[in-house]
């Protein structure tokens, strides 16, 4: 407690500071990920009977727990924890969502996703509504990390719809789709730092190039097309994202740059040089020694360059 002129405040609110890689933060966060873990395989050990019923029933009631201990903590000011409580309220609506579905009997018969390979609109729905009710959660919270559910049910409603346009769709198909949408994320990512919002903007950059990267690598093992379908965008994007890097100070394209960057650049030695013989191993070389020294450029011009070449508008505009 504080007191400020013979009047005793609460205290204030530490943890809206941010999350912190500390040992509080580590087991909160993991927690959540294993409470969610244990609440979908109690959900899955209930018989399937009485029309899912019972799975509803305990579907509701978890996301009525998880919303209710979201209110108290954030009332307390424990904010991070009360986050996470919204961020598992938000992951249990799939179940209930799915359990009403099949109390009213119009969810799909076959497993999830549909292994008849065709367009379910009742399961992309719930994806779509998911993320909806993720955004809502996070206008009421704040809290950042929601905006990871709610990029996951983007990203899951996006394969879902990949049937609606060519059903089967092919291996092809869906790392088209998990690219083109991965994409559109880190645009979203861009305009939030553009305006100042780097801590919601991180997940968008994070999984989008998540989702960008996992389309790719799909098309480099894709038995039925050419690997450098996917090689060479990787090896065009890993260069492009090292050289944004530095202006942007985004470390997550720097992560995904480099490794696209030196995938590629293996992959391509290893294609065309017997790895046992000294020019591979002197080219090997040469990547890593190029990799350090671009980490020493971003570190002597990266700010010069962003103050340079990124834009940003003021932090309040004037009529």
């Amino acid at each position: 407690m504080e007191e400020r002129a013979g009047l005793v405040l609460p205290p204030k609110p530490a943890e809206r500071n941010r999350p912190r890689m500390d040992p509080p933060n580590v087991l909160w966060f993991f927690g959540a990920y294993a409470i969610s873990f244990g609440v979908y395989a109690l959900i899955q050990a209930i018989p399937d009977d009485q029309n899912g019923l019972w799975i509803f029933v305990a579907a509701v009631g978890f996301l009525f727990a998880f919303t209710l201990a979201s209110w108290w903590l954030l009332r307390m000011w424990w904010w991070v924890p009360g986050g996470l409580a919204a961020a598992l309220s938000v992951a249990t609506f799939p179940a209930v969502a799915v359990g009403f579905l099949k109390l009213i009997d119009v969810w799909p018969s076959d497993s999830f996703p549909s292994q008849s390979g065709g367009f379910s609109g009742y399961q992309f729905g719930v994806a779509i509504a998911t993320a909806f009710v993720g955004l809502v959660a996070f206008a009421v919270t704040r809290f950042s990390f929601l905006f990871a559910v709610v990029i996951a049910a983007i990203l899951v409603g996006s394969q879902l719809l990949v049937p609606a346009f060519d059903s089967p769709p092919s291996g092809g198909d869906r790392s088209t789709t998990a690219i083109v949408f991965g994409a559109l994320l880190v645009t979203v990512g861009v305009f939030l730092d553009a305006f100042g919002r780097r801590r919601d903007a991180f997940w968008f950059h994070g999984l989008g190039w998540l989702s960008a990267a996992a389309g790719l690598v799909f098309l480099t093992v894709d038995p039925g097309g050419d690997p450098d379908r996917g090689w060479i965008p990787m090896l065009i994007a890993g260069v492009l994202m090292l050289v944004v890097a530095g202006p942007t100070r985004r470390a997550t394209w720097a992560v995904y740059g480099v490794l696209g960057y030196y995938a590629a650049i293996v992959h391509y030695l290893i294609k065309g040089l017997n790895e046992s013989r000294w020019p591979f191993a002197l080219l090997a070389l040469a990547v890593g020694l190029s990799i350090f020294a671009g980490g020493a450029l971003l570190h002597r011009y990266g700010e010069v360059w962003a103050g340079r070449f990124v834009r940003r508008p003021p932090p309040t505009l004037g009529p």
